[in-house]
């Protein structure tokens, strides 16, 4: 009797973040061994080996910031700053193996379907080429910083340099320093910089909700418990897991939670900024939640400090040693720091992604970007993504999404090699379903107001967030429902029409 074997099915990472190592991770555990994971830093972590600005830290607790399968007993304080979260998944790679599957210092720029041999190829920018059965991009959001457009009036003889392109060879010891931005970035790093400089302009289009940070370092009898207590770290992950899932209702425009956290934000500037005049630059106009929220610890104290300035003018231009901002103010400034974010909304935007009839998957998202599960685009077969659209969690940690969808993908190949399947693609009917449910959802949360931020595409529809709680993505993912994909290539590619969300224009 002939028994056929199993199929060995190849799988190209590209990202060596926190998504891809979990994805590796799931593999190696299912009995995948055939697997590469690319990055072009030289070394694992994602955003967290890119990223190094000073005061760098996680806006997520450390117990919550970490896979559920390897939990830390040695964090050091409540919310992690860079170096260690980053050594935290240096370790993981080690711990779990994956070394061996990683091909670092080479930066992924193509991926190719080629329906003849159901194979997708990639291609390195020195021109290297890798073959897989499937590709998965676990590249995130956060890798195309953006440059605010800049006027050179005149040549700058200072330095402008962006958050996640930080230069430390830069002395700002004494320095003029102006930071452009008012996000999470710029309020972990203006308290660092005004530490050290003699001048510094926080510059900002518009001021921003700021949360109290109360964070402070685990007792040596806390880390003791987490380390020898049968149990006491994953019960203490469970509860701060339980009480991100019940802010959820924040993102509900004027729900009682909203309301709530905008009393403290508030409350906090009022207490904290004595000076009416600054109080008033700082207080936001735009609805509470609108934008990504910032927990921060000494920000709003920084900014009242006799050499720190806030200027409520966005930069405009350059002159040889000042920024002018749009009202024309000038600035006196030896180093610009941008602290202007990514491209959130642009996924996949510096790598080539040709699917099946060799259609671009930037023509597919030219009205901005869409996915099933925020992992799988009809036309796009045997290709996954990890934090892809609609992905980003708003009240929970990252990390958990991340998890629940690496396990979905593994339990597709895992199907595919049980039934000796070679090809996978999304149904554009089940495609289309959940983007109308995503829509529907989306109305009344307070991304659809009127609000500047990241979260949209050019049209306006809102790409990256996940409008539900991280446990009901959880729920949709527990499960691979074959059902929801075909395992052959269909005849005819209906094309899935994406339209603007309405927004609350009031």
């Amino acid at each position: 009797m002939k028994t056929s074997m199993p199929k060995t099915l190849s799988v190209g990472i590209i990202g060596a973040g926190p998504g891809g190592l979990a994805l590796g991770i799931f593999l190696r555990k299912a009995g995948f061994t055939d697997f590469t994971i690319f990055d072009r830093e030289d070394g694992v972590g994602g955003t967290w080996r890119v990223n190094t600005y000073p005061g760098l830290a996680c806006d997520v607790k450390s117990h919550l910031y970490s896979y559920s399968f390897d939990l830390n007993p040695r964090w050091s304080r409540l919310w992690s700053e860079q170096q260690e979260i980053l050594a935290y998944f240096e370790q993981c790679a080690q711990r779990h193996q994956l070394t061996a599957h990683l091909k670092l210092n080479t930066e992924i720029i193509s991926a190719t379907w080629h329906s003849d041999s159901k194979t997708w190829t990639l291609r390195s920018v020195a021109g290297e080429e890798y073959t897989f059965d499937i590709v998965v991009s676990a590249i995130g959001i956060f890798t195309q910083p953006v440059m605010p457009d800049l006027e050179q009036e005149q040549p700058f003889t200072g330095t402008v340099m962006h958050t996640a392109r930080w230069d430390h060879s830069v002395d700002l010891n004494e320095a003029r320093v102006a930071v452009l931005g008012t996000g999470s970035t710029a309020a972990q790093l203006v308290p660092e910089v005004a530490k050290v400089a003699s001048k510094v302009y926080s510059v900002q289009r518009s001021p921003t909700w700021v949360l109290p940070k109360p964070d402070r370092p685990y007792t040596a009898r806390e880390k003791w418990v987490f380390a020898h207590v049968p149990l006491a770290k994953k019960i203490y992950r469970t509860r701060l897991w339980l009480r991100s899932e019940s802010n959820i209702s924040v993102i509900e425009n004027g729900s009682d939670k909203t309301q709530q956290f905008r009393g403290i934000a508030l409350r906090t500037l009022e207490t904290t900024i004595a000076d009416e005049e600054l109080r008033a630059k700082l207080t936001p106009t735009h609805p509470f939640g609108c934008k990504r929220l910032v927990f921060a610890t000494d920000y709003l104290q920084t900014l009242s400090q006799p050499h720190v300035e806030v200027i409520s003018s966005p930069a405009r231009a350059l002159r040889s040693r000042s920024l002018v901002t749009q009202d024309g103010t000038e600035l006196d400034v030896d180093v610009v720091v941008c602290a202007t974010g990514y491209a959130a909304a642009d996924y996949l935007g510096q790598i080539d992604v040709l699917g099946a009839d060799a259609t671009s998957l930037r023509d597919t998202w030219r009205d901005g970007a869409f996915a099933y599960l925020g992992m799988a685009v009809p036309g796009y077969p045997n290709f996954f993504m990890l934090y892809g659209p609609n992905t980003n969690v708003g009240s929970n940690s990252v990390i958990f999404m991340l998890e629940a969808q690496a396990k979905y993908i593994v339990r597709a190949c895992e199907y595919m090699r049980r039934k000796d399947k070679s090809y996978i693609e999304v149904r554009s009917e089940v495609t289309a379903r959940f983007l109308t449910q995503i829509d529907a959802w989306m109305q009344g949360t307070v991304w659809l107001t009127r609000c500047s931020n990241y979260f949209r595409a050019a049209n306006g529809r809102v790409v990256t967030q996940w409008p539900r709680s991280a446990r009901d993505f959880w729920r949709r993912t527990r499960w691979f429902r074959s059902g929801d994909y075909t395992f052959d290539p269909p005849r005819g590619r209906p094309v899935i029409q994406v339209g603007a969300q309405a927004a609350d224009t009031g």
